[in-house]
């Protein structure tokens, strides 16, 4: 979901297509997986800043 979101960069509802689910899901499981990421690789914060 991450790699589909941020580095193709679809919509949401073109992601909802392609994952063949809802685009609440879409959104509910890429909010979940970021909370992941932010957790076990803190160090990764910074690196949005440098990237914007």
């Amino acid at each position: 979901m991450l790699v589909l979101r941020y580095f193709e960069d679809p919509t949401e509802t073109a992601t909802a297509e392609v994952m063949r689910c809802s685009v609440s899901t879409v959104k509910s499981q890429t909010r979940d997986a970021l909370a992941a990421l932010r957790a076990k690789a803190p160090e990764l914060a910074d690196l949005t800043k440098v990237m914007s």
